[in-house]
């Protein structure tokens, strides 16, 4: 599968994404040794906006993952999901050049500023009130830059440990923090992906990372509903748009979120059938994506969630027909909202579908 792929426009800033799974070997230390000499290797002149690892035991394998991507710039991510195919981890990250100013996940471009950032701790329990103690670290620190969450914040990704038993908590607190401030289904919510993932505290049930923008125009955003595929999110209880597309001058990045087999009405289809569902799922970013005025061919990378890891081989051959040949993918075990969804995939597509109206990502 492909591992790294880049996007240039010719001028500007290029792009490189990279999904790398490990090697499976004799014990955790040395796959992460090989993956990270593999994943360094590929990085020239980039530096990482976020390197996420999804580990196969997070409890026991995070002090060995720090200490080996110590060295990084950029954020590193750790999250509970183990890879399906019998590794222990997986990455995927995101890189700007590094003549670009950053520091810590800030990002400060000519034109635009970017902030991918997360909470390292919390004090609460439970779900419900993790979820709200997330979003005020958020809205605090968006705030701080004189934003909002309803104009700044981009794209989240939410975690949740056991997610059959604490995702309604976590979508009460969302619900409920997003009307405290103006979203709602009149208005617009965030993209996001809410699945199963553990944090390595043990007790944390919810964590969250985000993606905020700033010096950008409202116009810039666009959100994808793909009405005729999909159903709002709203007429099941939930509050995230389904995409969202950032509109620069001289291209276009599109975040999609947690994406299964659904139908217009909100409906699972093909209960039981892993590899029709897949191609529900192809679909359904696809129509996102058109609407956008973007291609399957513009996905740069996607993560692909399985609640049963025997799918894996049904899902990759799917997926390899589907897709095109230098999207990176990795594929790793993460349950859906719901019990009757058996794979979602995420991910984010970049083309040069500009709108000269806007400044360049520069």
């Amino acid at each position: 599968m492909c591992e790294r792929t880049r996007f240039s426009t010719g001028k500007g800033l290029e792009e490189m994404f990279c999904t790398l799974t490990a090697v499976p070997g004799s014990d955790f230390a040395s796959e992460c040794e090989e993956l990270y000499n593999r994943y360094i290797s590929m990085l020239a002149d980039f530096s990482p906006v976020w390197v996420k690892l999804h580990l196969s035991d997070i409890t026991n394998q995070a002090e060995c993952a720090k200490r080996i991507f110590s060295g990084l710039e950029g954020v590193l991510v750790l999250i509970g999901q183990p890879p399906v195919n019998g590794a222990r981890l997986a990455l995927e990250a995101w890189h700007l050049p590094k003549a670009a100013m950053h520091r810590n996940g800030e990002w400060n471009l000519e034109n635009f500023d970017l902030h991918f950032f997360n909470t390292p701790q919390l004090s609460t329990s439970g779900s419900d009130a993790q979820m709200h103690e997330e979003f005020a670290a958020v809205d605090k620190i968006i705030s701080a830059r004189k934003g909002t969450i309803e104009n700044n914040l981009l794209r989240t990704w939410i975690y949740c440990r056991d997610v059959d038993n604490n995702y309604a908590g976590l979508v009460k607190a969302r619900r409920e923090y997003f009307c405290k401030c103006g979203l709602t289904a009149d208005t617009h919510y965030i993209a996001s992906t809410g699945i199963e993932g553990q944090s390595e505290q043990y007790d944390r049930l919810v964590r969250m990372d985000s993606l905020a923008v700033y010096r950008h125009e409202r116009e810039q955003i666009q959100f994808l509903y793909a009405l005729e595929n999909l159903s709002p999110t709203s007429i099941y209880g939930v509050t995230f748009e389904r995409a969202t597309r950032m509109i620069y001058g001289d291209r276009s990045h599109y975040y999609i979120s947690g994406t299964a087999s659904i139908d217009k009405e909100g409906n699972i289809l093909h209960l039981n059938d892993v590899g029709t569902q897949t191609e529900r799922v192809a679909d359904n970013i696809e129509a996102l994506l058109a609407e956008g005025e973007g291609t399957l061919a513009d996905l740069k990378q996607a993560t692909v969630y399985l609640r049963d890891a025997a799918d894996y081989p049904i899902v990759k051959k799917v997926l390899e027909r589907r897709f095109c040949a230098e999207t990176g993918l990795i594929f790793v075990r993460g349950p859906v909202c719901r019990p009757g969804w058996l794979v979602e995939i995420e991910g984010i597509a970049v083309n040069n579908k500009g709108k000269t109206q806007f400044k360049n990502f520069i």
